[in-house]
């Protein structure tokens, strides 16, 4: 049996920053310093290490290898996964906004912000990502220029597969994103509500751990969400 510790990427910048969001801030670079002295602790040898494309993938990866180098461990080379990024939400939202406001007073309020030149709160921002976002997934709004969330689903299995090429009695890091680790939850455990799989991202803290097992093809779940190494209660985020 091998093991896949899927890693959420630490605390970004402001959610309500779109242009800006793929950055680590300052407690998402202690998250990723907490989580390399957690991992270079446990027992055994890493023996593959995988990373999505953005940044804060990178940049969590890099505080993780930091760690491991100050301690005179060194891990596998990184093999990007493109797979492995993070949907497209937060674009679908912003492109479907004006026109779902009409009929949403919630949604309505932030494009009124927006238009008026000021910055939406972040939290009435994350409120309209979630709301548009449990949309998308059951397959009630779309757009055209933004993956769906179904193929966002089968890009993450491919991912898994290419992860379980690395073969049985192995252990590999997979740096990437909520909705990516949420996915992979799901395919392990065979959950089919979708609206299930969205909520499981948003339980996810930054920098945490969630543990798969697989055999050849086949995964389980062992660990969900685990932040044992976050043992400061402001290091507890998950935006």
């Amino acid at each position: 049996m091998s093991v896949a510790l899927f890693i959420r990427h630490g605390k970004a910048s402001a959610f309500g920053s779109p242009m800006d969001y793929d950055q680590l801030s300052p407690p998402g670079v202690e998250q990723a310093e907490k989580l390399g002295h957690w991992l270079a602790d446990l027992p055994g040898q890493v023996d593959a290490v995988f990373v999505g494309p953005r940044k804060r993938h990178a940049q969590t990866l890099d505080g993780v290898m930091q760690v491991f180098a100050a301690r005179g461990v060194a891990l596998p080379p990184a093999t990007l996964v493109p797979e492995l990024d993070e949907h497209d939400g937060m674009s679908l939202v912003f492109k479907l906004l004006p026109e779902l406001a009409a009929a949403d007073p919630q949604l309505r309020a932030v494009v009124e912000t927006t238009a008026r030149g000021e910055r939406p709160a972040p939290t009435d921002v994350l409120a309209a990502f979630k709301r548009v976002t449990r949309r998308w997934v059951v397959g009630e709004v779309g757009h055209a220029e933004v993956e769906s969330w179904s193929a966002f689903r089968s890009r993450i299995g491919h991912a898994m597969r290419r992860i379980a090429e690395i073969g049985r009695g192995k252990r590999a890091l997979v740096f990437t994103s909520a909705g990516a680790v949420a996915s992979a939850a799901a395919y392990a455990l065979a959950l089919a509500d979708e609206q299930r799989v969205l909520d499981l991202s948003w339980a996810l803290y930054n920098g945490s751990v969630t543990e798969l097992e697989f055999r050849d093809q086949s995964w389980g779940l062992r660990t969900f969400n685990g932040t044992a190494h976050l043992t400061d209660e402001r290091l507890l985020t998950a935006v």
